[in-house]
């Protein structure tokens, strides 16, 4: 009878772990792509103070310190940074642009919304009854009347 001695366990324990490691199918970090991506831009980031140590025990941090990096890069250091401005019309039409692709007629109306009165971008009717059209096909009532009145004024 062969008793495993506690060297042997643990050498055994860390194949174990090593094996199974590279037998896991690999995931992607999340079912959006979109969010990798976005974690590639650059950004404005904030990066927490030092903690520094003076003489014998005193412990300070420093002031926080701005760079420009990617939001991956910025998040693995421990610091802050606008994911998306919600005030800023470009901004929000890159966060509505990607559902409005995938059918949100909400979405859709909000990117004609914002073709139409140029919100973040240059104003382009045709762009923004397209995209009204899209929605009140979808059967979503806001873009029916909105589309219906662009229609109206076109024709006039």
């Amino acid at each position: 009878m062969h008793i495993l001695t506690r060297p042997s366990v643990t050498l055994a324990t860390a194949t174990l772990v090593i094996l199974s490691a590279f037998s896991a199918p690999l995931k992607p970090s999340t079912d959006d792509p979109s969010k990798d991506v976005d974690k590639l831009m650059i950004v404005d980031c904030m990066l927490p103070g030092k903690i520094m140590r003076l003489g014998g025990g005193t412990r300070y941090m420093t002031a926080r310190r701005p760079i420009k990096t990617t939001g991956a890069d910025c998040e693995i250091r421990g610091g802050e940074y606008i994911a998306y401005d919600r005030a800023s019309y470009a901004t929000s039409l890159k966060v509505w642009l990607p559902d409005a692709k995938a059918g949100d007629p909400k979405a859709q109306t909000y990117v004609g919304e914002m073709f139409e009165q140029g919100l973040g971008t240059t104003p382009d009717f045709q762009t923004a009854v397209a995209w009204y059209r899209k929605a009140a096909e979808q059967g979503y009532e806001r873009a029916q009347i909105t589309w219906a009145q662009c229609m109206n004024a076109a024709w006039e």
